[in-house]
C-alpha cells in the first residue's frame, strides 16, 4: 500500500513537529477518545516519531501492549528510542493494510494522519477491524487540506507549494469521505469533532514552521526555498497566519 515516504530529513522534520504544542494538543484529544486502560491493548498504525505510543504504554502499563507500526524504518527507529526502557511496547515496520497481528485482540486503534497519504484507506480500516475487538474504538485523524490555509506578505510564491503538497495525497478530504468507509469496514456510531490549529507566527513550538519545512521539501528547491524565504520574511512583519482542521473520527467496531 504506497504511502508518503516520511524517511531521512523528512521523518526527521517531522519528528520535531511531533514535539510542538499543536501536536501534544492532538495526542491529548485522541488519549481522551480512546482512555487507555491498565492491561489494554491498543494499536497505533503510522506511529511516527513514538510519543503517543510512549503515552499508551504508560497508561496501559506492563501487562498491557503498546503496538506501533509504520512503513518507515526511520520513524520506526525514533519510536524504538523514544519508549526505549517502557515496557509492554511493539514496535515494527509493517503495512497499515498487512497488519502483523491475530484477530480481535486490541481494545482500541489509532490512525492519526495516516489513512489520508494511502492509496485505499478502506483496506486499512478492513485490517484495523479484523484486531479490533467487538465494541473497540477506532480513533482516525486527518485532515480536510483544501482547509488548509497560509497567509503571508507574498501569497503567489505559496502557490506551487501548496499545489505540490496536494499532489502528493491520495485522499486530500478525507474526513468528508470517512463515514461510509468505516461503515463498510464495519464500524458504527460515528461522531466527528476538529482539533483546530492557529498559528500566527513561526515559533518552533508550533505545527507552522515544520509543515512548512515539509512542504516546501516536497515542493522542490525551485518552489520551496523561495517561499519559506517569504515565510520568514512575513514573520519578521508580524504577517504569519496559518490555520488546520484536522477533523478526529471516532467509531465503534461492530
Amino acid at each position: 500500500m504506497p504511502a508518503m515516504e516520511f524517511t531521512g530529513d523528512i521523518a526527521a522534520l517531522q519528528q520535531g513537529m511531533a514535539r510542538t504544542r499543536d501536536l501534544a494538543q492532538r495526542r491529548l484529544a485522541i488519549l481522551h477518545e480512546i482512555a487507555p486502560a491498565r492491561g489494554g491493548r491498543i494499536i497505533e498504525i503510522g506511529c511516527g516519531a513514538g510519543l503517543l505510543l510512549r503515552e499508551i504504554a504508560l497508561a496501559t502499563g506492563p501487562h498491557g501492549l503498546a503496538a506501533g507500526i509504520d512503513v518507515s524504518p526511520d520513524q520506526v527507529a525514533a519510536a524504538e528510542a523514544e519508549t526505549a526502557g517502557v515496557p509492554g511496547v511493539r514496535v515494527e515496520v509493517a503495512d497499515a493494510a498487512a497488519l502483523p497481528f491475530p484477530d480481535a485482540v486490541f481494545d482500541a486503534g489509532i490512525a492519526a494522519h495516516v489513512l489520508e497519504y494511502l492509496d485505499d484507506p478502506p483496506a486499512a480500516l478492513r485490517a484495523m477491524r479484523r484486531v479490533l475487538k467487538p465494541g473497540a474504538r477506532l480513533v482516525v485523524l486527518a485532515t480536510n487540506w483544501d482547509a488548509d490555509f497560509w497567509h503571508g506578505t507574498a501569497p503567489e510564491t505559496a502557490a506551487p507549494v501548496l499545489a505540490a503538497w496536494r499532489a502528493e495525497m491520495h485522499w486530500p478530504n478525507l474526513p468528508a469521505r470517512l463515514g461510509p468507509m468505516m461503515i463498510e469496514a464495519g464500524f458504527t456510531g460515528l461522531r466527528q469533532v476538529p482539533v483546530p490549529v492557529v498559528n500566527t507566527s513561526l515559533g518552533e513550538d508550533q505545527m507552522a514552521p515544520w509543515m512548512a519545512r515539509i512542504m516546501a521539501a516536497h515542493a522542490g528547491g525551485e518552489a520551496g526555498t523561495p517561499w519559506l524565504r517569504e515565510m520568514a520574511a512575513s514573520d519578521g512583519s508580524g504577517e504569519i497566519f496559518y490555520s488546520s482542521v484536522p477533523i478526529l473520527t471516532t467509531a465503534t467496531a461492530a
